[in-house]
This record gives C-alpha cells, sequence and structure tokens, in this order.
C-alpha cells in the first residue's frame, strides 16, 4: 500500500515538479516517486497541474510500448505516430501510474478496434463467476484467461494489451478469447472510441 505523504512533503514534491516543468516543458517521475504515492496524492497533483503540463510515461509503462510496437504495431501507431514527443501524455493520467493503477489507458484508437474494458462492462452472467473466481483464488488455484480478465476488468477498466503483457499472453488468441466471451454474453465489447467515451474514468 502506498504511504500517503505529508502535506509539507507533497508541496516539496509539487514546487519540485514546477521547477522541473519550467525547466524541461515537462514533468517526469520516478519509479519511487509512483511506488510511495497514494491515490490522494495523485489527484492532489493531478489538480494543482491540470490543463498545463504533460508527463513523460514511467519507465515501465515505455517498456510496455516498446513491446506493444512488436506485438501489435497498428495500434502503436494509432497511438504514436503522429505525436511529435512520443510517450508524453497529459498529467491528469498520473493516478493510472500509481501502485494501484494499470498503465495508461487504451481507449481512443481510431484506426483499429479497442479492447478496453469497464466494470460497468461485465454482463450479469460475469457477475454470478465472480463467487467462484473468489474460491479458486482463496484455493490457489490457477485461472482460465477468462476468470483472469473477468477479475482484473472488475477490480479497475483495463486494456487488453496491458493484461496481455503482464500475464505474457499472446494478444491474437486473447482477442479471439474477448470475442467469444461477447457472444457467450459475459462481457460488452464496445471497439469504437465513441461510444467509450463515457466510461472513461480519467
Amino acid at each position: 500500500m502506498a504511504i500517503q505523504h505529508t502535506n509539507t512533503n507533497l508541496k516539496k514534491i509539487i514546487s519540485a515538479k514546477e521547477k522541473q516543468l519550467a525547466l524541461e516543458g515537462f514533468i517526469q517521475f520516478s519509479q519511487e516517486d509512483l511506488l510511495h504515492m497514494s491515490s490522494k496524492d495523485a489527484q492532489k497533483i493531478e489538480a494543482h497541474f491540470h490543463g498545463r503540463a504533460m508527463m513523460a510515461l514511467p519507465p515501465e509503462e515505455i517498456e510496455f510500448f516498446k513491446w506493444l510496437h512488436d506485438t501489435d504495431p497498428a495500434v502503436w501507431d494509432d497511438l504514436w505516430k503522429n505525436e511529435e514527443d512520443p510517450y508524453r501524455v497529459s498529467l491528469d493520467f498520473l493516478h493510472h501510474f500509481i501502485q494501484d493503477g494499470n498503465g495508461f489507458p487504451i481507449c481512443d484508437l481510431i484506426n483499429v478496434d479497442n479492447y478496453w474494458f469497464h466494470s460497468r462492462h461485465l454482463k450479469p452472467k460475469a457477475l454470478e463467476k465472480m463467487d467462484e473466481i473468489q474460491q479458486k483464488l482463496d484455493a490457489e488455484r490457477s485461472l482460465s484467461f477468462e476468470e483472469g480478465i473477468l477479475l482484473e476488468i472488475a477490480r479497475g477498466s483495463l486494456d487488453l494489451w496491458h493484461f496481455c503483457y503482464r500475464y505474457n499472453l499472446p494478444v491474437v488468441v486473447a482477442k479471439r478469447k474477448i470475442e467469444e466471451m461477447h457472444k457467450e454474453d459475459l462481457l460488452v465489447h464496445l471497439k469504437d472510441r465513441e461510444d467509450l467515451v463515457k466510461y472513461l474514468d480519467v
């Protein structure tokens, strides 16, 4: 669990990031910064810099996007190809990179299908499985792909690529399984960015 900074420490962090912004034109947080940052800290920092600061993606997230570039290049191109400074995002995304976050949400792809899911995309049939999934976890038994992704989505919004990266799963197979879950009435799969806007928690 992240340790919440005192107001004094938080003021020091904000002051240091103000100087970095003035000097470099963007803000960067170390992995250690993010590891010790609570959701309340992140909210306060986001509120302070709202609408006026970009942040560099954390090193671990950049490693993910290097993997994505090799694994699903059309998705990488959709996100970053036309960006002058790839891997820079609004500081409003900071809370996605702290300890309980799921990384930069890939949810507004234009040229390819989106595979981003919110807990409200879980159908009643999926919610009925949650007790069984929890029992498997308690018994330290392995979860299937379907059980694993339902659990992760229930815990927080998530895109398929971060899920595959985290658990070392083939993206092509995972996309096929998502379509099967959609047909089985377990999961709503909204492919167009316009349909996902109302679910965004940025």
